[in-house]
């Protein structure tokens, strides 16, 4: 693996961290007080070609490498862990249609959403579970030219404020896995409906909402795919949103180390900063070494995802160790702080709520070693 960055890798990095360190930092402290999903970030990372960045030209995107992707949601992710989870969050919804939808599904969906004019959500997960897939509850049956949706997901980030839902659903309750299929769903469909947004611990300006199907009409045209290949497409799309998971960690563990050295180097104890003593020095060492291991592997799972086929293997192993490794970071950045750091005043206090979500979504550390032990049991 080249270790080396190109060109374009480094101007994107330089242009995406000005902008989050001068527009989405400022604000993040406001949007996790209030709990207010930031429209304003929606149209400007649009502006900017964030929303299709490593998608083809010739659907609006800019063209670059999942690497590059990578390091896009690294950035806004240091500058605003919410908006970096409503990002990675549309592009769960973009990457079912990128892999599964018609040239004309494509030209109609992908291109705006591709351009920023339309933002995404995902719904697969239910209120009974979201790991569980073949569990889920929501159907779609056929009726003439249409399919009826039924049923409610939960925890649908970004929500009520997607313009396209990639939505999943049973065409077949016989065939479980098998019988899943997949939906483009236009916000403003009749029978679609939201119930109340989720107050959540952490990452909190992404609204995360219960999407409810009330005899939801949708025409035979939005099916994506064929009937029954929806689970197989899910599975595809989660494998390579964990690589974005993986890409959030690094942002946040990068957030809470400059925190962390800053503040050391500026607070005294005992007569000197307490930069100057062996016990931080060595937390801020380790912080560092956690966080480009992660960061390398990260871009290796990248990397692979470029070349097509499944990489659960890898995807898997980056959400793992990024997101228990950025547990580690941010809790030494809090550590560091001493009492500060449990104050709202400091952003590591926020850090340390936004990191808790990374060991969860996009499956749990538990189920990243279920799949990893799976490919070395076969």
């Amino acid at each position: 693996m080249n270790f080396g960055y190109t060109e374009e890798q480094i101007s994107i990095r330089s242009m995406v961290h000005e902008y989050a360190k001068n527009v989405l930092a400022p604000r993040a402290k406001e949007l996790d007080e209030k709990n207010a999903f930031p429209l304003e970030h929606i149209k400007s990372m649009g502006e900017l070609g964030l929303l299709g960045i490593a998608y083809p030209e010739e659907f609006g995107g800019v063209g670059a490498d999942s690497i590059t992707e990578a390091i896009a949601v690294e950035e806004i992710t240091y500058g605003c862990a919410a908006t970096g989870s409503i990002l990675t969050a549309h592009y769960l919804g973009v990457d079912g249609l990128f892999l599964a939808g018609s040239v004309e599904q494509k030209k109609e969906y992908l291109t705006p959403g591709c351009k920023g004019e339309k933002l995404f959500a995902f719904g697969l997960t239910e209120p009974i579970g979201g790991t569980d897939v073949g569990s889920m509850k929501t159907t779609a049956v056929k009726d003439g030219d249409d399919y009826v949706l039924n049923g409610m997901k939960h925890f649908i980030t970004n929500g009520k404020y997607a313009d396209i839902i990639v939505v999943y659903a049973k065409t077949d309750t016989s065939k479980g896995n098998k019988g899943i299929s997949a939906f483009i769903v236009e916000n403003g469909t009749e029978g679609l409906s939201f119930g109340v947004g989720d107050d959540k611990m952490g990452i909190r300006g992404a609204t995360t909402d219960e999407v409810i199907f009330e005899n939801c009409r949708i025409p035979k045209e939005n099916l994506l795919g064929e009937e029954g290949d929806g689970f197989k497409l899910a599975m595809q799309v989660v494998d390579r949103g964990r690589i974005g998971i993986a890409a959030m960690a690094v942002g946040l563990s990068q957030a809470a180390l400059d925190a962390a050295v800053q503040y050391a180097k500026e607070r005294p104890a005992f007569g000197n900063p307490i930069a100057e003593y062996q016990g931080v020095q060595w937390m801020m060492a380790e912080m560092k070494a956690d966080l480009e291991v992660s960061r390398m592997y990260t871009y290796y799972a990248a990397s692979l995802k470029d070349n097509g086929g499944r990489i659960s293997q890898e995807a898997a192993i980056a959400k793992l160790i990024t997101s228990e490794a950025s547990q580690r970071i941010v809790h030494k950045a809090v550590q560091i702080h001493g009492g500060y750091g449990y104050m709202k005043e400091f952003p590591v206090e926020r850090y340390y709520r936004d990191q808790r979500i990374l060991e969860i979504f996009e499956g749990t550390s538990q189920i990243q070693k279920i799949v990893i032990a799976s490919h070395l049991l076969k």
